[in-house]
């Protein structure tokens, strides 16, 4: 039997929410009557002159569609929502760190949602996703957006996205975590890369990465911020039918969709065919 849910509809859950917000921040929050799983936070903050910090519901509200656990939704909102107001509320933290600084893949929805208040620093990648930069620490990861751009005048987009891609190789190719055969299809491995240390969505573009560590064809899925799934196979991929073939008899589509409707933060469940360096969406 599936997971009751008690707040099925966005307007639900957001009152709900900001309802938990309120009383866990002891700050006023409520939602946006345009767009309900956008929460504000009224920072109790007199030097501020915005006076306020914005919140996303929408990844939050997938996982819990997904999973049915309001109570991991709900420390999962506060996780990020404390995180947030620190940001917001503190000084130093406007500095960016360029040696913390790297490139991640999102999904494009999630770049339009947080470049609302201050557009971010993103570049186009594959259909349905963007390459953001983020500041990556043990607790929290800060998002690069243009304002944030603005408090450090010694860097500028071009040497943020320079030392995000250096930082990327001087951490070096992490390994997956798992390399699982397929028990009916034995040229077929899923390749599980989770829980890296830093952002690793990018390693995937290193040119010399490529030709070391990849296969000349393969599938790749962005399911989830800290997992990449990367299905090679013997099975010969020339064409986009054969890939879909293989995505299917293999179940790493259905792994894709799983791992994106289950796991914490999903990011997207497109599968993309790698041909000799040339990636295309199935």
């Amino acid at each position: 039997m599936g997971a009751v849910r008690l707040y099925d509809k966005p307007e639900q859950f957001a009152e709900m929410m900001a309802r938990q917000l309120s009383e866990s921040l002891g700050l006023k929050v409520g939602s946006k009557i345009e767009e309900p799983l956008l929460l504000e936070i009224l920072l109790d903050d007199a030097d501020r002159q915005d006076g306020k910090a914005v919140i996303s519901l929408h990844q939050t509200y997938d996982t819990y569609m997904a999973g049915g656990d309001l109570n991991t939704a709900v420390d999962y909102m506060n996780n990020i929502a404390r995180t947030t107001v620190h940001l917001r509320m503190e000084n130093e933290m406007k500095k960016i760190d360029p040696a913390r600084v790297y490139p991640a893949v999102r999904d494009e929805r999630y770049a339009k949602e947080a470049g609302r208040e201050s557009p971010i620093l993103s570049d186009p990648f594959l259909p349905g996703l963007r390459i953001v930069y983020l500041e990556v620490h043990e607790d929290f990861c800060k998002i690069i957006t243009r304002k944030l751009l603005d408090e450090n005048p010694g860097l500028d987009e071009e040497e943020v996205k320079k030392r995000a891609y250096a930082n990327l190789k001087a951490s070096g190719w992490v390994e997956p975590s798992m390399r699982l055969p397929h028990p009916n299809r034995p040229t077929c491995v899923l390749q599980v890369f989770a829980d890296p240390p830093h952002p690793i969505d990018c390693q995937f573009l290193v040119p010399e990465w490529i030709s070391r560590y990849l296969p000349s064809q393969y599938l790749i899925a962005y399911t989830n911020r800290k997992t990449v799934l990367l299905l090679q196979t013997g099975e010969r991929m020339d064409t986009a039918h054969q890939a879909r073939d293989v995505a299917v008899k293999s179940a790493f589509k259905e792994m894709v969709e799983r791992s994106c409707r289950l796991m914490p933060s999903p990011v997207s469940d497109r599968i993309y065919w790698v041909n000799n360096g040339k990636a295309k969406l199935l």
